[in-house]
């Protein structure tokens, strides 16, 4: 399994699907790791234990439907884990070693002047990689963000370089 190792935080609505799409396009054009993660998080107290083992593998049945979805060769890792999602998020990150993780975009939020942080931004704060954090109207595929990185002209000498940047 060599490949660029992806977190793919999934919050198991059409909004991750976006980064799954994505995830999916970068498997298809160079080796890619892909960790598929879900969070369960649960605001009651002390819960059975049982609660968390259901919605565990429910969750992670659900996760590796979602990986034949979108990924046609080798599936990918899915993990399920328990707690605040920005912390499991970063958890994972690093415990994987995760190089790269990818994100949608929160919907907007009703009341602006919310100052709550969002899962998005606390987990762009303290990553311990690059995040990438796709639009809520992602229409970009992995080609297209190729080409558009691509330098149009590459200065072979110096003199070249200086030309251009004057």
């Amino acid at each position: 399994m060599n490949g660029r190792r992806i977190l793919v935080p999934v919050n198991l609505d059409q909004s991750a699907f976006d980064a799954l799409h994505f995830v999916a396009g970068l498997a298809g054009e160079m080796p890619v790791c892909a960790t598929l993660l879900y969070v369960v998080e649960l605001n009651i107290s002390a819960p059975e234990r049982r609660v968390y083992d259901e919605l565990s593998r429910e969750n992670e049945r659900r996760l590796r439907s979602l990986a034949k979805l979108f990924f046609d060769g080798e599936s990918p890792q899915v993990c399920v884990r328990l707690g605040k999602p920005h912390e499991e998020i970063l958890a994972e990150a690093e415990s994987g070693q995760a190089e790269l993780i990818v994100m949608t975009s929160p919907k907007p939020s009703r009341a602006k002047w919310q100052i709550r942080r969002t899962t998005v931004e606390r987990v762009v704060r303290k990553a311990p990689c690059l995040t990438l954090v796709l639009p809520r109207a992602w229409k970009t595929t992995p080609e297209q963000y190729r080409r558009a990185m691509r330098p149009a002209f590459v200065p072979t000498s110096r003199s070249e370089f200086m030309e251009v940047n004057v």
